[in-house]
């Protein structure tokens, strides 16, 4: 640093040093993307696992491009009947059709391109901290630490998850595009014009990257750290640098404006709860959800798809108290070493922003509030942070010993997490192993128990699927996804007394359900009571027209009660939905024959 504060140029080199390969601009880039495709060299070795089944296998929205038009006036899940109408993500459903064209169902593509995505976003990760700390090595500390954490393994390997990775991807580009048009003698408004394009395509795809704007305000209103004309904090007016900050950001507010009149438009709000609780019930289980990211962030071992955190019902010292202290003596270390650095205020709102949208805990359903993905784009914030206390060691500590030891310390530490990323691959190997794991993290998470008894239960492992079920139900007794699992285990083993009072249970608790409906439906049905059994799978019909089978069932069971019209209607509707489905062109056929005799003796 010179006197001034500004951060100097680089020593001057001889020119063969220049030139040297050790000096080259990709090398340090390069040495990131190396290390951490190491790391994740199992990953495209992987299957679809977990939500891949639904999202990716038996996803019709991502099959045809000629659904494209509807990406931008229905929900992300609209196609799938999914009761999770929170997410207005058009290019991620772009991105999803582009892998199924060019890959089809072979999970080896799917992992390729969401591995390229997060070393691209490592590469972005490097070239952005350099623009803030002007050094390489600290730049390429940022890098490993952005892609090596090992909370980025659940993004990186579940195909389901690359909306993060997408998100992120953009969002990193649209802020280099920015910081770029500051430069002296570039065409600023073209950069520009590609920095606001690449934040709507970026907020299209995930909604944490509406904090761009944020960004790009707190860059003018801070001094422009990323920029070689910085200037410390203070040093200009209030009013200069709140018209500077409104400035450059107000094309992003547009685009923000574009986007939210559209996400309304679509979802008929900002975001809709799926989970009723009251608000001393959200605000007590907040401070544990930001201690567990906390720890994550710091300590990521112990890692999981699947976590043992309920909701906080009952205030209490050990659950609130505690970890709201431990949250505030972090915050008060961070705003000591952070409140006169532009760039590490800048670094600290980019880490925790983008974890605020978790916090509205009733959107999310029933012990799905908390997963790894959601600290990718927070990790962007901390590498930033990182390399810039890398730079002051280096700037500190002048001595070749002195840097010796900081290059040592962090070159070990890169090797630690890379260790632990390897490890944590191998956990999503499959959905046996994933959910193995989950039970072994969090053996009282019942989504965990749960997936992990399905699995058995799909292997023909039956009693042991069931005693995953029953714990399940234990440790959630108002899950209705317990009592329905419970009742199917029953019901495909063909025990339709055992399977009624389970699927009575599952409807009790949600309604809605149409699986359960259905199945409910079915149990009467093979239990001799047809009047029942039709206006359950009626109204599983109703909740989900195109439900796989449903108008085939109602249509076997009108059938059998004598109702050819409707049973020929309803078979006419499931043909709809998969024209080739042969057991319904069977049952049409046997209609038509049924009829022929008739039709004769009536010409």
């Amino acid at each position: 640093m010179n006197e001034t504060g500004k951060l100097e140029d680089a020593p001057e080199v001889n020119p063969a040093a220049e030139e040297s390969i050790l000096n080259a601009p990709w090398l340090f880039p390069l040495i990131a993307v190396l290390v951490i495709a190491v790391a994740y060299m199992q990953s495209p070795t992987l299957g679809f696992v977990f939500d891949d089944d639904i999202i990716v296998k038996a996803n019709p929205f991502i099959t045809s491009a000629s659904h494209i038009p509807s990406y931008f006036t229905e929900h992300v899940w609209s196609k799938l009947m999914l009761a999770r109408k929170n997410y207005y993500r058009p290019v991620f459903l772009l991105w999803l059709l582009g892998n199924y064209e060019a890959f089809g169902l072979d999970p080896l593509g799917w992992h390729l391109s969401s591995l390229l995505l997060h070393l691209g976003s490592t590469v972005l990760v490097y070239f952005l901290a350099l623009r803030f700390t002007r050094m390489r090595f600290a730049s390429l500390g940022s890098a490993l630490l952005f892609g090596l954490h090992p909370a980025q393994v659940e993004n990186v390997v579940w195909a389901s998850a690359s909306t993060e990775l997408l998100g992120s991807f953009l969002t990193l580009a649209s802020m280099l595009c920015y910081v770029r048009s500051l430069d002296a003698g570039v065409r600023r408004v073209l950069w520009l014009l590609g920095s606001a394009v690449l934040y709507a395509l970026a907020v299209m795809t995930k909604e944490t990257a509406i904090i761009v704007p944020l960004l790009v305000f707190l860059h003018e209103w801070w001094g422009r750290p990323a920029s070689p004309d910085s200037v410390r904090p203070g040093e200009r007016p209030f009013g200069a640098a709140l018209l500077a900050g409104v400035r450059e950001s107000w094309p992003y507010a547009a685009v923000t404006v574009g986007y939210l009149a559209a996400r309304f438009a679509v979802l008929g709000g900002i975001g809709n709860a799926v989970v009723k609780m009251t608000a001393a019930v959200w605000l007590d289980t907040i401070p544990s959800i930001l201690q567990v990211y906390a720890v994550h962030l710091l300590w990521p071992a112990g890692l999981s798809a699947f976590y043992d955190y309920p909701y906080i019902e009952q205030f209490s010292v050990r659950q609130v108290v505690l970890p709201a202290l431990l949250l505030l003596v972090l915050a008060g270390l961070l705003v000591l070493a952070i409140r006169k650095r532009g760039g590490a205020k800048l670094a600290t709102v980019w880490m925790v922003f983008p974890i605020l949208p978790v916090l509205d805990i009733p959107i999310f359903p029933r012990g799905e509030f908390l997963h790894d993905r959601y600290l990718y784009q927070p990790l962007i914030g901390m590498s930033l942070l990182a390399g810039l206390g890398i730079a002051a060691l280096e700037r500190r500590w002048t001595s070749e010993i002195s840097r010796r030891v900081v290059y040592a310390v962090c070159g070990a530490v890169a090797v630690v997490l890379g260790a632990v990323t390897f490890r944590q691959t191998g956990y999503w190997t499959d959905n046996m192993t994933l959910y193995q794991r989950g039970v072994e993290v969090s053996p009282r998470n019942a989504f965990a128990n749960l997936n992990l008894g399905v699995e058995l239960l799909n292997r023909g492992r039956w009693e042991e699927a069931m005693a995953q079920f029953r714990k399940a139900s234990d440790c959630a007794p108002r899950f209705y996804l317990a009592q329905y699992d419970l009742g199917y285990g029953y019901y495909v083993v063909g025990k339709y007394s055992e399977a009624q009072p389970y699927f009575l249970r599952a409807v009790e608790i949600m309604p809605e359900d149409p699986e359960s409906n259905m199945y409910l439906g079915m149990t009467y049905y093979h239990l001799k009571q047809p009047g029942p059994a039709m206006a359950s799978v009626r109204k599983a019909i109703a909740l989900k027209p195109n439900g796989t089978g449903y108008h085939f069932a109602l249509g076997v069971m009108l059938k059998d009660s004598g109702d050819a019209a409707g049973a020929r209607a309803e078979f006419e509707q499931e043909l709809k939905r998969d024209p080739a489905n042969q057991p319904t062109l069977d049952q049409l056929r046997a209609l038509d024959t049924a009829a022929s005799p008739s039709a004769a003796a009536h010409p």
